[in-house]
């Protein structure tokens, strides 16, 4: 086989630490002025559910659906993003 220019040895481990969250956290480009959620029961509890990663287990924030069990959610960044991974 001819050598095509990279070493196909060594470690191949692509796994990331818990706390890399942080450095690839999406919170920064999130245009929170102009998030909606559709189906709230109070007006703008929607925008509050989004927080920073040092803030992700603090559960005293929380939206509820006003009608059934649905929330839609339009979520509008500042710039391009590439989404790898989401936590709910």
């Amino acid at each position: 086989m001819p050598p095509h220019g990279h070493s196909c040895e060594g470690d191949n481990n692509h796994h990331e630490s818990p706390e890399t969250g942080l450095e690839y956290s999406l919170y920064a480009k999130i245009d929170r002025e102009n998030l909606e959620c559709l189906n709230e029961a109070v007006d703008g509890s929607g925008k509050t559910i989004f927080k920073p990663w040092e803030e992700r287990l603090n559960f005293n924030v929380h939206v509820e659906s006003d009608a059934d069990e649905e929330l839609l959610f339009n979520i509008p960044f500042t710039g391009n993003v590439k989404l790898k991974l989401y936590a709910l």
